[in-house]
């Protein structure tokens, strides 16, 4: 089943029409949120918005359901990062595995992890770019589309992000290498005090 349906869709009930998008919908906000409880919430809310749509008016059901999950994505995260700044102690997503066939199914790999993390500091607008160009290799046309930009606009946030989450990388990267060169430092003094 690929994630790209033609523009009209085929013919079926409404139902049908979101079935084979929920993965992709599910992809968008979770990485949008970092959270799978948030990301179903959201897809829930727009399950039953185009259940109360005029489809006879949506010339590309993809489209419209990728626009509005990421829209309502974006007013979600701005939420949570309003409740986050009163939160005492560090926020942390929940890692997931969205990668085989697009099902959410628990995981903890660390990429994903320190991925979802660095995202959590990326602007909504690039976060939402980001998300769009290179989880679901939406072409920039369609980024613009959803987000209400013009193409180049796109272009240039997907660019920010990747350059933000590139810094982010190298700063952590060092400052691993610094905690495990201290650690190094202590456990060879330690062993000289013993001797």
């Amino acid at each position: 089943m690929s994630d790209r349906e033609p523009p009209t869709g085929p013919p079926g009930r409404a139902d049908d029409v979101f079935a084979r998008q929920g993965p992709r919908l599910f992809r968008i906000a979770y990485g949008m949120l970092g959270s799978a409880t948030q990301a179903e919430d959201v897809v829930r809310d727009v399950r039953q918005h185009w259940q109360t749509t005029d489809r006879a008016a949506v010339a590309d059901p993809q489209a419209y359901l990728t626009t509005a999950t990421t829209r309502l994505s974006i007013r979600a995260a701005h939420s949570a990062r309003l409740r986050r700044a009163s939160y005492i102690g560090p926020w942390l997503p929940e890692p997931l595995d969205t990668d085989n066939d697009g099902s959410a199914t628990a995981g903890t790999e660390p990429v994903e992890f320190d991925v979802l993390l660095m995202l959590e500091q990326l602007d909504l607008a690039e976060r939402a770019a980001f998300v769009l160009r290179e989880t679901l290799a939406s072409p920039y046309s369609e980024v613009a589309a959803v987000l209400g930009i013009d193409e180049a606009r796109a272009r240039h946030l997907v660019h920010r992000a990747r350059r933000h989450l590139a810094t982010d990388r190298v700063t952590d990267r060092q400052g691993r290498d610094d905690t495990a060169d201290q650690m190094r430092e202590d456990d060879g003094a330690e062993d000289c005090e013993a001797a």
